[in-house]
């Protein structure tokens, strides 16, 4: 057991980039839980807040008993808080013994603790948490399986040596599976507490960015169960991804230490034209059995990268689509002199604006003027713009067989004349024409000249609409109404885009971190393959270059290796790529009226260009320091 011991201490320089990806592995996956858990501790805070912290309300007689944390009396019924929430139904029952008239839970508490009979808020999480986290580990074991299985072959001298000095199978089985969870765990406890750190980072952006949503913050919390998941899936991971590869050892034997050096050394290729390209073509040939993990890493990463930016552009999407946002900025309804309107325009510097006087009705309209949207009593709006015209234009978003619809049609054939309460106006013109601010509105739009307006409009409400760069219209608009004493009525709809810009910077920052942690991931097991396999290569590297071959046809070589390595793992990745793409596609056509499927063809190269240069720029650093040695000493070096 020492000398296993002993072993496992001098393996830890080669082992560091597996340490490195456990880490970063665990990070992605704890971090997830971890979010999971603060924003149940912030909801859990929202309901106290709002409803209250009460477990159940009784009507009835409610006694002193040791598990009531909390009772009190208000509107003839007891708001009971017991000490153990878990225990709320089995309390309560004690407490009333059926003699209690009425009992009322807390459900939208208890659902957050997964007790409620009608829903169970956290059940959902949980549902979502599994998803996530079992979609992760998918990704993350092949990943750090081929990282370890590459650095068990990478010892097929070690093993043979082991067996030459008496060692069996099941004590080389134990060695190695030994090493590779105490890296496994030593990567897990590093990982999460490098989770903590980051999250609390994650928290602060989002506090930051959404603060009008959240009325409190989010701060950090351990849920046991949301941080028991990904460790459980963690632990699965390194388990399968170190106990797998072992199945390897017993093809190992003694003659091999004698009839071979390496498997690199099991390919020859008569040279053939440009010496260059027969190197590489070699060099690539003799390691296929090595770059079959750095493939495999590549084709995940490039899976990863296209799989979440189409779901991220399919959802942007149908936000552009189907979310309708005012062109305006602000929006007041005032009753009183319109010269506060003026006043408010000018102090928010406004970019463009209009300010008129409005009211709302129902109108019947003859069904044989409408093309579309005919109803008995058309809710409408009528100003006093000016023009005596119709506003012909819908344009929507509706539930049209059981998809969202944006539609965008003309809703009458020909209407010139409108009977409001007995007030006949003639000569109305239909127009397409829409004035500022009314490209949303769901209501028929009817703009009158001043004389037509007063007629049909004795009460009315002045309105402004105005675009604006002003930054605390919130703060400005409260002032005034205080000072004032103004009747307002006010929509920031700049507020809403920047919350809606804001919503979407946070996913997109989410996802982004997930692909940095698979692409981390993915470069520790690239170092580990190809470090250790340019070492190998050492002395023929070396050997060339005594014979006179330039150093930069051989980094011309190592970049040809990287592109054939990176062009197979995007090759491989591409019919995956577009069969869920057509998943994605099917599953929202089924909710939105969509019709274009994005092909992400910029993403799907931009991909390939990154893990070329990746694979290449790791090969160049492993040759950079084999450099530094003599040519004498890379040409006697043994592996």
């Amino acid at each position: 057991m020492t000398y296993v011991n002993s072993y496992i201490l001098n393996s830890k320089k080669r082992n560091v980039f597996s340490i490195i990806g456990i880490i970063l592995s665990s990070i992605l996956l704890i971090s997830v839980g971890i979010l999971f858990s603060s924003l149940r501790e912030y909801l859990i805070n929202e309901v106290k807040s709002e409803i209250g912290d009460y477990h159940v309300i009784i009507n009835g007689e409610v006694n002193d008993y040791d598990f009531i944390l909390n009772k009190k009396y208000k509107n003839k019924r007891y708001y009971v808080t017991y000490k153990n929430i878990y225990k709320v139904y089995e309390n309560t029952s004690k407490i009333c013994d059926g003699k209690c008239t009425s009992i009322t839970y807390n459900e939208s508490l208890l659902s957050l603790y997964g007790l409620s009979q009608n829903k169970n808020i956290l059940s959902t999480f949980k549902k979502i948490l599994y998803f996530l986290a079992f979609v992760l580990s998918i990704i993350i074991f092949f990943i750090i399986y081929n990282s370890f299985e590459a650095n068990l072959n990478n010892r097929n001298k070690d093993i043979v040596l082991f067996k030459f000095a008496g060692m069996n199978n099941n004590e080389l089985y134990k060695l190695f599976f030994k090493e590779a969870l105490i890296i496994g765990f030593c990567g897990l406890i590093i990982g999460f507490i490098f989770s903590l750190f980051i999250n609390c980072i994650f928290l602060k952006i989002i506090n930051n960015l959404l603060y009008e949503i959240f009325r409190g913050k989010l701060f950090l919390k351990i849920y046991f169960p949301f941080i028991f998941i990904p460790f459980l899936f963690m632990l699965l991971i390194i388990l399968f991804s170190s106990f797998l590869p072992l199945r390897n050892i017993k093809k190992y034997n003694v003659m091999a230490l004698f009839r071979k050096k390496d498997d690199i050394n099991n390919v020859s290729v008569k040279i053939t034209g440009n010496f260059v390209l027969w190197l590489t073509k070699i060099n690539y040939l003799r390691s296929k059995n090595k770059y079959k993990s750095i493939i495999l890493s590549v084709f995940i990463l490039i899976f990863s990268i296209n799989i979440f930016t189409l779901t991220l552009k399919y959802g942007l999407e149908c936000i552009n689509k189907f979310v309708i946002m005012p062109e305006y900025d602000l929006k007041i309804s005032l009753n009183g002199d319109s010269k506060y309107l003026n006043k408010i325009s000018n102090d928010l510097d406004s970019k463009q604006k209009i300010i008129f006087r409005s009211c709302d009705m129902d109108v019947n309209i003859s069904k044989k003027n409408f093309i579309n949207d005919y109803k008995k009593n058309i809710s409408t709006t009528i100003t006093d713009i000016g023009g005596n015209n119709i506003i012909n234009k819908v344009n929507k978003v509706s539930l049209v067989n059981n998809r969202l619809t944006h539609l965008n049609y003309n809703r009458f054939k020909n209407l010139k004349e409108i009977n409001f309460d007995d007030i006949k106006i003639s000569n109305l013109s239909l127009t397409n024409k829409i004035p500022f601010g009314f490209k949303d509105s769901n209501n028929l739009v009817i703009n009158l000249d001043e004389i037509n307006f007063n007629k049909v409009c004795p009460e009315y409400i002045n309105n402004l609409y105005l675009k604006t760069d002003y930054r605390g219209i919130d703060s400005y608009l409260d002032k005034i109404i205080k000072k004032n004493k103004l009747d307002i009525v006010y929509i920031n709809v700049k507020k809403a885009k920047e919350i809606t810009n804001n919503l979407v910077l946070i996913i997109e920052i989410f996802l982004y971190s997930i692909l940095l942690f698979i692409f981390l991931v993915m470069i520790s097991a690239v170092i580990n393959t190809i470090s250790i396999n340019i070492s190998y290569r050492s002395r023929e590297l070396a050997s060339f270059q005594s014979f006179g071959l330039e150093s930069k046809k051989i980094i011309f070589s190592l970049f040809l290796e990287s592109l054939i390595i990176g062009f197979k793992g995007w090759f491989y990745s591409i019919p995956f790529i577009f069969i869920i793409n057509k998943y994605l596609y099917t599953g929202i056509k089924k909710i939105f009226d969509f019709n274009k499927i994005i092909l992400n063809l910029d993403t799907l190269f931009f991909s390939l260009i990154l893990s070329v240069i990746t694979i290449f720029v790791v090969m160049m650093i492993s040759y950079k320091f084999l450099n530094k040695n003599s040519l004498i000493y890379n040409i006697k070096n043994e592996i």
